[in-house]
């Protein structure tokens, strides 16, 4: 069995503190804030929903990532083992602030727990790295993949698919209104919120807007259209919410990576499910999502 510590090491092979120097980590690890924490099988470590304070190394045993499917059941996204981490993406900047996945431990585990307000800093120096090859200069291809390596559904990418990633993603920017997809036309490719802010909307009956979601920087759309057997059509409309920028995937490089994985796969669909059940509600109810 691997058994890990807190550890500079540790810290370093998580993206969101590679850019931190040797003694900003180390003051991470003694951070009084900082502990590591024992779960019995079976125990919630965090819940779909709840607000975000802290994010999680998993340092030996292995957790299950859940989401909630149609009819309330929870179905395993993803087990991490040792040396993978989760609970960041609530952190964000830019995004709800809510988990978006339920952690349980799949077996008797030891996390590492980090608070809030360090992850803060690890984000601020990614940022500033990620936007430039130098201190003074942007490049979009380091934003682009720092920006995928934060998103659980690029987490298995290998690290030659991340140092190509101009190969197979596009950056194109919007301006307000802008409208990105159209509910029914056919999908050709899936979207991830680099900058700005997408919102998601239909029409009711009356032809009036109903508006479904807000996305920030690190959530994605789109995919539902390019999963197999599915119908290849958009499910809603969206449109930009200001200037934003977004990272296009075609279909062909987002397909490779979920025939890949099964549990990921059985995961999409069932938030499609779920997404077509609030999208008739909220018709239906003439409100949001």
């Amino acid at each position: 069995m691997v058994m890990l510590r807190a550890s500079v090491d540790l810290l370093r092979r998580v993206p969101i503190f590679g850019s931190l120097t040797p003694d900003e980590l180390q003051r991470i690890v003694n951070a009084p804030d900082n502990i590591v924490v024992g779960y019995e099988p079976g125990e919630l470590i965090v819940a779909e929903n709840d607000i975000g304070n802290c994010m999680f190394i998993v340092l030996d045993g292995a957790v299950d990532v859940r989401i909630t499917a149609v009819g309330g059941r929870e179905i395993t996204i993803a087990t991490l083992k040792a040396g993978e981490f989760f609970g960041e993406q609530a952190l964000l900047p830019g995004s709800t602030g809510r988990r978006n996945a339920t952690v349980r431990a799949l077996n008797a585990c030891r996390l590492f727990r980090i608070a809030k307000g360090n992850v803060a800093l690890g984000l601020a120096r990614a940022e500033d790295t990620s936007l430039s090859g130098t201190p003074e200069k942007a490049t979009d291809e380091d934003r682009v993949r720092m920006l995928l390596r934060s998103v659980r559904l690029f987490r298995s990418l290998a690290p030659r698919d991340l140092e190509r990633v101009s190969d197979w993603t596009e950056t194109i920017t919007y301006d307000e209104g802008d409208i990105i997809l159209r509910e029914d036309e056919e999908g050709d490719s899936m979207y991830i919120v680099l900058d700005g802010a997408a919102e998601v909307f239909v029409m009711d009956d009356d032809g009036k807007i109903v508006v479904l979601a807000r996305l920030t920087q690190g959530h994605y759309f789109g995919e539902q259209a390019l999963l197999p057997e599915g119908s290849g059509k958009r499910n809603a409309n969206v449109r930009a919410d200001g200037r934003t920028t977004l990272v296009r995937v075609a279909k062909r490089y987002f397909q490779l990576i979920i025939n890949h994985d099964n549990k990921l796969m059985l995961a999409l669909q069932a938030v499609g499910d779920a997404q077509r059940r609030k999208i008739i509600d909220a018709i239906g109810r003439g409100g949001g999502w």
